[in-house]
């Protein structure tokens, strides 16, 4: 089932970005590389209640439009500073405490703060995101802990702490 729905979401997403959903070469192209990926996943054991949590999938649909505003608004904010007579540029590493213990929660964490400008997640570690933030205002926005919220309510907890604590 886990196969199925991820190459059906792959696929989707190739034809999204594609945008040509009449060309023959462009369909056959996207089926062959996401029948390739799920065969190079379920080789690797990626597919699985870890690295793909159906029951997150509705609250992750709900978080892209939030993810996406707050993109645009960051947007605007770089934008205002780099235009600006007099840039409130300052340049910084933040170290951000995380909470967050599933390891597709961190990797959305961490790749939600990328995609957002102003910031980029230079690593992950145990229980810190380091983070290079172009302002005091995106230092705010990845401190202030919203996007750790939103994904830790849409993420389930970590599987195999959970299978773990089972088996005692």
């Amino acid at each position: 089932m886990r196969s199925i729905l991820l190459f059906l979401t792959l696929l989707s997403f190739w034809l999204l970005l594609s945008g040509q959903f009449h060309s023959p070469f462009l369909i056959t192209t996207g089926v062959l590389v996401s029948i390739l990926t799920v065969f190079i996943c379920r080789r690797l054991d990626l597919i699985g209640s870890q690295y793909q949590p159906i029951e997150s999938l509705l609250g992750f649909l709900l978080y892209l439009p939030w993810l996406l505003v707050q993109i645009v608004k960051a947007s605007l904010d770089v934008a205002w500073k780099s235009w600006s007579p007099r840039p409130a540029i300052a340049p910084r590493l933040v170290e951000v405490p995380s909470q967050l213990k599933h390891p597709l929660a961190k990797t959305l964490l961490a790749n939600s703060i990328t995609l957002t400008p102003g910031t980029v997640t230079i690593d992950v570690r145990e229980d810190t995101l380091l983070v290079h933030a172009l302002s005091e205002r995106a230092q705010r926005g990845v401190l202030d802990g919203t996007m750790e919220q939103r994904i830790a309510k849409m993420v389930p907890e970590d599987p195999r702490a959970v299978s773990q604590e089972d088996t005692r």
